[in-house]
């Protein structure tokens, strides 16, 4: 990893105090739904943004939700909690992947539909995944913004654009900057004192099966199949999701939670 990249990550915020209180209801296992309503509305603009996530047509919640009680009871708190940590991530580091050949949109789309398909099918098929995976589906591409940032700053968006038209996404990262977006992720989240279950999540979000242990190689694979089918820009195209069925069936993981998922995402 550049120097100039090490410090840039140094140099980007910590997370709100009120991703703190968030983090501390969550981890209480006595708290209540109130408790975590509670320490979210401390932060109005938080609050109403989580509002506006819950709302959306890929959480297939058949009511309006007005209130952030009614989303912690009708979403979980982990999906609740994953929402806030990523909107706190999302104001820290500015979302610009434009030497990605990618829109801030296109960015916001992909994770939007990363997070629902993974929400819908963990829910059914591991849901005490949520809490790791389900977060680590917001921020796992984290790095890319990242590396956009410093590629502007150092003048090398060009070469790096020319690199990634040739050979490709991981070889344009370590040619041009010496990382790969998901190791710069996994040092800003070390930096940000997330658990190591969630940087080892977003480390492997791409390679599952060089992750050291069983458990984060089952939660990178989940990761992985719902970010193929995503694709770069959120349109889950056909492609992308026969290559995710592949995938489905060399991890051995059971395929009609994620058909079930899958299907309800791409019917909204």
């Amino acid at each position: 990893m550049r120097k100039e990249l090490i410090e840039q990550i140094e140099h980007i915020p910590t997370l709100p105090e009120s991703i703190g209180a968030i983090e501390r209801v969550y981890a209480d296992k006595e708290s209540s739904v109130a408790d975590m309503a509670k320490a979210i509305e401390s932060d109005p603009t938080m609050a109403a943004n989580i509002l506006k996530l819950a709302n959306s047509p890929l959480y297939g919640l058949s009511r309006e939700v007005t209130t952030i009680q009614q989303a912690v009871s009708l979403l979980g708190k982990d999906t609740v909690r994953n929402f806030a940590i990523h909107l706190a991530a999302s104001s820290a580091v500015p979302i610009d992947v434009s030497p990605y050949g990618i829109s801030a949109a296109e960015y916001a789309k992909r994770v939007e539909v990363v997070s629902a398909l993974l929400n819908r099918w963990l829910s059914k098929a591991d849901r005490s995944r949520l809490g790791s995976v389900g977060l680590a589906a917001f921020l796992s591409d984290i790095g890319e913004v990242v590396i956009s940032h410093y590629l502007e700053n150092q003048g090398l968006s060009e070469a790096f654009g020319a690199v990634l038209k040739e050979k490709g996404k991981e070889e344009a990262e370590m040619q041009v900057c010496g990382s790969r977006s998901t190791d710069v992720a996994a040092t800003l989240f070390h930096k940000w004192h997330f658990s190591s279950d969630i940087v080892h999540l977003v480390r492997f979000a791409a390679s599952p099966d060089d992750a050291g242990d069983d458990e984060t190689a089952k939660g990178a694979r989940y990761l992985h199949i719902a970010k193929t089918v995503a694709g770069t820009d959120g349109q889950m195209k056909d492609a992308d999701i026969k290559s995710a069925y592949a995938m489905l069936e060399e991890y051995g993981l059971e395929e009609e939670p994620f058909e079930n998922a899958l299907n309800a995402v791409l019917n909204l």
